[in-house]
């Protein structure tokens, strides 16, 4: 019986409106649910999610106008579990590399400040607040490209990585940190494209056995 840990992803990837030919995001929802209820009887498989995960994805959720009688059809497929921080155990290696990665992207951080204030001085005239704002605006951007991209930067998504590590389940994410993360420990984990795609091929393969 496969075990899948959950990441918000899981549901609200982009990509999945396609590979499901959803048209919005609440049929995207009720598709997932389906799924979930179909693996869950043809193939005795469970879903998981962190309490912070789960409440983060309802928020997102209602947020973008998904009904929330559509939420609640996910959430009767999905167990809601907190890792168990006090006997999870890490390899320093992990920690070791991870100080060394967060090193790394502050100081390429500054580096972009530092450009952008010289930018700034060069082609704002009188410092203007509309011509500072601009560049403002690329600064943010260009700072979280360069200290946040492909980086665990949540305790949500570590306690993701740790639900999945203590249960031995399959991690469902796209999202860059923990697919780091989880390949570091040695947790298996699948793209959620690449996860419905594959439910609904089991599924379909237990149905033709009856």
């Amino acid at each position: 019986m496969d075990a899948y840990v959950l990441d918000t992803t899981a549901v609200t990837e982009a990509r999945l409106r396609r590979k499901l030919g959803a048209e919005s995001l609440e049929a995207v929802v009720h598709r997932v649910a389906s799924l979930l209820r179909e693996a869950r009887l043809s193939l005795g498989a469970r879903f998981y999610m962190t309490p912070a995960t789960w409440n983060e994805l309802r928020r997102m959720l209602l947020g973008n106008g998904v009904n929330l009688d559509s939420v609640q059809e996910l959430a009767a497929w999905i167990t809601v579990k907190p890792p168990d921080k006090l006997s999870a155990r890490l390899p320093a290696s992990v920690f070791s590399e991870y100080v060394a990665d967060v090193r790394r992207r502050l100081y390429r951080g500054l580096r972009v400040a530092e450009a952008a204030l010289r930018r700034a001085a060069r082609e704002c005239p009188g410092a203007s607040e509309e011509c500072i704002g601009n560049h403002i605006r690329g600064l943010r951007d260009r700072y979280r490209e360069a200290t946040r991209k492909g980086l665990l930067d949540s305790v949500e998504d570590l306690d993701t990585v740790l639900l999945a590590l203590e249960i031995h389940g399959i991690l469902v994410s796209s999202d860059e940190g923990i697919r780091r993360l989880a390949e570091q420990l040695g947790i298996m984990i699948i793209d959620p494209e690449d996860w419905v795609e594959a439910l609904a091929r089991m599924i379909r393969a237990t149905h033709e056995k009856k």
